[in-house]
């Protein structure tokens, strides 16, 4: 099958292009080349409306939504008994992939899952430039600090934690995590 010349084309046409692709189909030619992901930061993207990212101990995930409806769905996997079909370079981090039925994906956090999920959310917010909104349940979590690089300014904040948060772990996360429109903190002890 012959090669289809898509970057060669005028930016117009691309852009006409791109409006008509799916969220995944976006991202994933993001992840092409470095040419290919400044061309997708380069175009208004109509679908998605926010990232939203949840950190807790049992599930982690980062996905792209339009209101509630999600157009994308990563997987941040911690369990290594998982088969990856591919490996991504996402900020410069290699990443094991393992794309399900769309919309979703699964990617191997075993070693790093803050890592990682940087490397994606930071992926996601240049070709989409979208705002977060980040549910943060640290409850027995070890280091749940080394997951505040992940967000460190967001539009809504969710902080839940029911158990092992001090007051100055609290204000450290006050702190370290800038939030533009809404900010929500429970701890066991307020």
């Amino acid at each position: 099958m012959p090669l289809f010349p898509f970057q060669k084309l005028p930016f117009l046409a691309i852009q006409n292009i791109v409006h008509n692709l799916s969220c995944i189909e976006i991202t994933e030619l993001s992840l092409c080349s470095r040419r290919s992901k400044l061309l997708m930061q380069s175009i208004r993207h109509p679908e998605p409306t926010h990232i939203e990212i949840i950190i807790d101990r049992y599930c982690m995930y980062v996905a792209l939504l339009n209101g509630i409806k999600k157009c994308s769905f990563w997987s941040i996997e911690t369990e290594s008994n998982v088969k990856y079909n591919r490996v991504d370079t996402i900020k410069n981090v290699r990443v094991r992939v393992l794309k399900l039925t769309e919309p979703y994906f699964m990617i191997d956090g075993t070693h790093e899952p803050e890592t990682v999920m940087k490397a994606l959310v930071d992926h996601l917010k240049d070709v989409f430039k979208l705002p977060l909104e980040v549910n943060f349940k640290p409850y027995k979590m070890e280091n749940f600090f080394r997951f505040l690089p992940v967000f460190p300014v967001c539009k809504r904040f969710y902080f839940h934690a029911t158990e092992g948060v001090s007051e100055e772990e609290l204000n450290y996360v006050k702190e370290n995590v800038v939030v533009e429109q809404r900010a929500y903190y429970y701890t066991a002890d307020n």
